[in-house]
């Protein structure tokens, strides 16, 4: 892609590894190979700019010509500091990093479950006759043929949102197991098809996944931006301000305790749900940004607002 001139083009990351030479071969994600050749296209066509360089730009304290570009990381993988925190301080750039609070309490999202479910069952159709079994046989709830046209009906992609890159039957299957199935079931479903297909232990598992306190901390002390992405990566598209308020508060709390930097604080919206009441609750805590997933770019005029900052995703950049 070109970058428009005057423009702020914000990059959300997610798994950045080594996937061919790992034993999770089907996960989707960047190579950390290529994540080195979008640094060098990042850098020759943008001006890398930190969290702080977009906050002045945000109050309009600092001005800005060549296509501004700042990276930022969801989930707090290990990843992130296996291979992109070095990279990011060979080449002097700062990042946003979000990390979910309960990943730090031994938990694996249920996010995350279902990647991992997909990675190791490819045959998607399978899968979701396993799903639709296990949600007969358990909760005497039947997924037929009504049903799955209202689940794809209710969830139709917003087209301002970053485009999807599954087909359409691993859709459907985050769909249910993200969204649409009461939260209780969906943790019940997520746990016993990960069990089933995936075959480690949560606990372990959780360990190898995300980075630990120690390395974040470490992130902290080098300059990197650490903020909200909720406790426990959840939409907050139906929560009112009070629970989205003390959410953001639970986050803010956590890391003040592990004396870790939260002077600039930002939010990164999880599955980049919002609604009306979030901009008022970052302003009323004096959040200093709030990142979603809508897609493309934005300049700094009258009718940016800071609080719903658009995205792209690293997919974006895969044709450089």
């Amino acid at each position: 892609m070109h970058p428009k001139k005057n423009s702020i083009n914000i990059v959300a990351y997610h798994y950045i590894r080594e996937i061919k030479n790992s034993k999770f071969k089907n996960l989707r994600g960047i190579e950390y190979n290529f994540f080195k050749k979008q640094i060098k296209f990042y850098k020759k066509n943008f001006n890398i700019i930190s969290p702080d360089d977009l906050i002045e730009i945000l109050n309009k304290k600092k001005k800005y010509n060549k296509p501004c570009l700042l990276l930022t990381f969801d989930d707090g993988y290990i990843d992130h500091y296996k291979y992109v925190f070095p990279l990011l301080v060979k080449e002097k750039i700062k990042g946003c990093f979000y990390p979910p609070i309960n990943i730090f309490r031994g938990e694996v999202l249920d996010v995350n479950k279902i990647h991992f479910i997909l990675e190791k069952c490819q045959d998607t159709l399978m899968l979701f006759d396993v799903l639709r079994l296990y949600l007969k046989k358990n909760y005497n709830l039947d997924i037929n043929k009504e049903k799955l046209k209202k689940i794809n009906s209710i969830s139709k992609i917003n087209p301002t949102s970053i485009p999807e890159y599954d087909d359409a039957s691993t859709i459907l299957i985050k769909k249910l197991l993200q969204n649409y199935l009461p939260a209780k079931i969906r943790k019940s479903a997520c746990n016993y098809l990960f069990k089933k297909f995936v075959k480690i232990d949560l606990k372990i598992f959780s360990k190898q996944l995300y980075l630990n306190l120690k390395q974040l901390k470490e992130m902290d002390k080098a300059g990197m931006h650490i903020g909200c992405h909720g406790v426990n990566h959840i939409r907050w598209k139906t929560w009112s301000f009070k629970k989205q308020l003390n959410e953001i508060k639970e986050s803010k709390k956590f890391f003040d305790k592990k004396k870790i930097n939260t002077k600039n604080f930002s939010v990164c919206y999880p599955y980049g749900s919002y609604n009306q009441n979030s901009a008022k609750v970052l302003e009323k805590l004096g959040i200093k940004f709030g990142l979603t997933c809508d897609h493309g770019n934005f300049t700094v005029n009258k009718k940016s607002n800071k609080y719903k900052l658009p995205r792209f995703d690293a997919n974006d950049f895969l044709k450089i």
